[in-house]
């Protein structure tokens, strides 16, 4: 079996996916190492469980940023609930969203702040289309992050995954990780448009980056908290009933089609 939950964000619609944990060093690589090379036996023993520490830790706190210069900078600040597989954030100016890997519903009433508990009214539900927009895709891409199992890190060793270098969040040193191309996949993508991972000493992944719609969206992740997210959607319309250009005019809404597209 091959890099399962990495071919699950290509399938969004990157180039690669990769995952982190920790075996058995306490700390990111030395800065001896040579950047740009190749995982050592401990770094893809950290980078395998990533997603199993994600699933793992339950909720975590979600700040995301999407640079698109056609409505201006895009940010989400809520929480992904790995364990239920469901999220819920504030979309800045653009009203409030509650996620998982195959529906959205989307409350088109601006609010910088989630509110919790979620408010019961004014939801629209819908399929979430990842190729729809850059905030579709990135919604996606943050549901993908959590697996109930770590990869196997002999694969990601063997793979064409990268440690990029060292560095630090705050106080907290990090490795930068690049991940894999495609599982089977008879070209190698370039390391400079696969997702990166930022994962400290134990395997917990601190930042997400990867490139959407020709930017980088960044993700930045925390400790959750004891925030609980409903596991079912708050809209009372059923997705498959609702035609994404009826959900919202708001440009930012993630059933909005990105600029150009059919």
């Amino acid at each position: 079996m091959g890099l399962v939950h990495f071919g699950a964000v290509l399938a969004i619609g990157l180039a690669a996916l990769v995952t982190a944990g920790c075996a058995g060093s306490p700390t990111p690589q030395e800065s001896t190492q040579q950047e740009g090379t190749g995982l050592t036996s401990a770094q893809s023993e950290r980078l395998a469980v990533t997603r199993f520490r994600n699933f793992d830790a339950g909720t975590r706190a979600v700040h995301l940023v999407i640079p698109q210069s056609e409505v201006g900078e895009i940010q989400l600040t809520g929480w992904y609930d790995f364990g239920q597989g469901v999220g819920y954030g504030a979309v800045a100016g653009g009203g409030t969203v509650w996620w998982n890997s195959d529906t959205v519903a989307f409350r088109d009433t601006p609010s910088d702040e989630p509110d919790i508990p979620l408010p019961t009214d004014g939801w629209v539900g819908y399929p979430l289309d990842p190729s729809a927009n850059p905030l579709a895709t990135a919604l996606a891409l943050v549901a993908s992050l959590g697996a109930d199992r770590p990869e196997n890190p002999q694969l990601l060793a063997q793979s064409d995954a990268v440690w990029l270098r060292s560095d630090t969040i705050g106080t907290t040193a990090v490795d930068v990780f690049v991940g894999p191309s495609a599982d089977g996949a008879t070209t190698s993508a370039p390391s400079s448009e696969r997702a990166r991972y930022w994962v400290d000493g134990i395997g917990t992944l601190l930042v997400f980056e990867a490139p959407v719609s020709g930017v980088w969206m960044t993700v930045d992740f925390s400790d959750g908290g004891a925030v609980l997210l409903p596991s079912v959607s708050p809209s009372t319309v059923a997705p498959s009933t609702v035609s994404p250009s009826t959900v919202s005019p708001s440009t930012v809404s993630p059933s909005a089609a990105a600029p150009g597209a059919p």
